[in-house]
């Protein structure tokens, strides 16, 4: 798979996704900027290539303007997100139903302010990792769906602020339509949703037919963000067995 991106900086790369992307595309040849909040994360996987840089803070902390001056993205991915307090809204207080507000929206407001303020390299690919949650709801996750589809209208906002300034950013927004198995937060959801409807935990994740993984996902991203296959900018809807661009 071929990769066409010299900087890549990855909010979130600590594990997950994220980690897998940065894997990929260190392989590739990209050099990569990996960002996430646990040290030990980053650092492992510092690690395990010398074509990745480590970065040890919170996207949410007021650091976009910094790595983004510092690192010159030509590919910005914002994969970073918390895990929300499952359960119903009326059992949560503010604090904890506007966390992922706090947390996974603040950081791509900053980055994609940064973005088009600085501005990112010409020419440059924006991809936001978002949540099948933010188009069916997500009861048991207080505001997290919500959090999650304003990403998604972030990235539409960024898109036309760079058609309005001639920027020429390609925006991307992914959503993974099923929970990303082996991930923390895939665990902890699937198993609070299992419980409210009174199924095991891997009859849930047996719904679908085929299981969506981080090294999947991110062969997808990229696969969508190589400027010679030809996906359009926009949002793009990904489970374990297809990809598909969504209005």
């Amino acid at each position: 798979m071929a990769i066409h991106f010299q900087n890549a900086l990855i909010i979130g790369a600590g594990r997950g996704t994220g980690h897998a992307l940065a894997l990929k595309l260190a392989d590739g040849g990209t050099n990569v900027t990996a960002v996430a909040r646990t040290a030990g994360d980053v650092e492992k996987l510092g690690a395990k290539h010398a074509n990745i840089s480590i970065h040890v803070g919170d996207g949410a902390s007021g650091i976009a303007n910094e790595l983004m001056k510092q690192i010159n993205p030509d590919l910005l991915v914002l994969a970073g997100g918390i895990t929300p307090k499952m359960s119903s809204f009326q059992e949560q207080d503010w604090e904890s139903f506007s966390a992922t507000w706090n947390s996974d929206t603040k950081t791509t407001f900053d980055f994609l302010k940064a973005a088009v303020e600085m501005p990112m390299a010409p020419k440059g690919t924006i991809v936001t990792v978002s949540s099948g949650a933010a188009i069916s709801g997500s009861m048991l996750s207080g505001g997290y769906a919500g959090a999650k589809r304003m990403q998604h209208y972030l990235t539409n906002y960024t898109a036309r602020e760079s058609d309005r300034l001639g920027l020429e950013l390609r925006c991307f927004t992914v959503y993974p339509k099923q929970f990303i198995a082996g991930t923390q937060t895939a665990d902890i959801a699937s198993n609070a949703y299992a419980a409210a409807q009174g199924v095991s935990q891997d009859a849930f994740m047996g719904q679908w037919d085929a299981q969506l993984t981080p090294e999947l996902l991110a062969d997808r991203m990229i696969e969508l963000v190589d400027p010679t296959a030809g996906y359009a900018p926009g949002a793009w809807g990904v489970t374990g067995s297809a990809m598909e661009q969504m209005t």
